[in-house]
């Protein structure tokens, strides 16, 4: 599986222009920062977040099925093993048993939320985010209410990486795939 194939595959699940795509792609470009701090397979680490919401259309408004459909798209795709498995970890679906997994499911929403915070400035441009201006609307439980706080905090725990340092690296990430 390569990324020009997977992301044709995740476009046309999502459609070219979706905000689910974008997302995806943010989410890509954080895993990718991770592996390489953590010294894995970048590229492997990027296609797991580039696929791991690619039936989240299919399965609205019923999230119950999410990331079990993307489970078989994966499959018949070859996908690895551990992509799979991170996949559905990322949506509570199983076990976050590797650091592959763990990352995926603490990026997740932290590429929500930075977004989220970029939209609200003038540019709407996530180079223009902060950390400090993430971490402030953080703490407003109104402002991207979905979004898990305690999701993106892991990121101290479950990769032992400072939420400014977390937050630091997935920006620069996200800046890179504008």
């Amino acid at each position: 599986m390569n990324r020009e194939s997977l992301f044709a595959l995740v476009a046309h699940r999502l459609g070219e222009d979706s905000p689910t795509l974008a997302h995806c792609v943010a989410t890509e470009r954080c895993m990718m920062a991770l592996a390489h701090r953590f010294g894995e397979d970048a590229t492997q680490w990027g296609l797991t977040g580039l696929a791991h919401d690619l039936d989240l259309n299919e399965c609205e408004p019923d999230l119950s099925n999410h990331t079990l459909i993307a489970q078989k798209v994966l499959e018949a795709e070859g996908a690895p093993s551990e992509m799979i498995a991170a996949v559905l970890g990322h949506n509570n679906k199983g076990p976050r048993n590797t650091l592959m997994a763990k990352a995926l499911w603490v990026v997740d929403p932290t590429t929500g939320m930075i977004t989220a915070t970029s939209l609200v400035l003038p540019s709407k441009n996530v180079a223009d985010v902060q950390v400090k201006s993430v971490k402030k609307r953080m703490k407003d439980k109104r402002f991207a209410a979905a979004v898990n706080r305690d999701q993106i905090r892991a990121c101290e725990n479950d990769l032992n990486i400072p939420l400014d340092d977390f937050l630091h690296l997935c920006i620069t990430a996200m800046t890179e795939s504008e």
